[in-house]
């Protein structure tokens, strides 16, 4: 009998998880989105697993401030940021490699900073709210930033492949 009754339990935790996976597959249909780019981004890695926890970002942003300050590169990492507004994400510093002069670019790199290719995604706007597309972003990609561009006012992913 008590195998039995732990077949049972087995396979209703199967069941639980096929349900929630039929979730998760209807919500990724229901967002639709193409890749419009993809480009060089130099970015600034997480060190920490948990980086919510204590005061880690903080000490994360300070760095990363002074890092682009003696790179030179502050300026330009601020515009780009300002052009493309964040609204969630889960990468705390980076910039496309393009806008930044060999001097920069040697400077971030000495600093522990790295180089990825990071797909641009556009929305399929479809009157999605802002929670959704969230939700959507942090169960389909491992890293990625959610943008609104001001100049055109539309919602975009870049996507990390970290």
């Amino acid at each position: 009998m008590k195998i039995i009754d732990e077949i049972i339990d087995i396979s209703s935790k199967l069941k639980k998880t096929k349900k929630s996976f039929g979730k998760r597959d209807k919500l990724n249909k229901k967002i639709e989105y193409c890749k419009i780019n993809t480009i060089p981004f130099i970015y600034k890695p997480i060190t920490r697993q948990n980086y919510f926890e204590g005061n880690y970002l903080v000490k994360f942003a300070e760095e990363r401030t002074r890092q682009l300050q003696e790179a030179k590169a502050l300026d330009i990492h601020n515009e780009f940021w300002v052009n493309h507004k964040t609204i969630k994400g889960n990468v705390f510093g980076s910039v496309p490699k393009e806008l930044l002069n060999e001097k920069a670019l040697s400077s971030l790199l000495a600093s522990g900073w790295k180089e990825t290719s990071v797909n641009v995604l556009d929305l399929k706007n479809r009157g999605e709210e802002v929670k959704e597309i969230i939700n959507f972003c942090e169960e389909t990609f491992n890293y990625y930033i959610l943008i609104k561009e001001e100049l055109t006012n539309t919602y975009m992913i870049l996507e990390y492949k970290i």
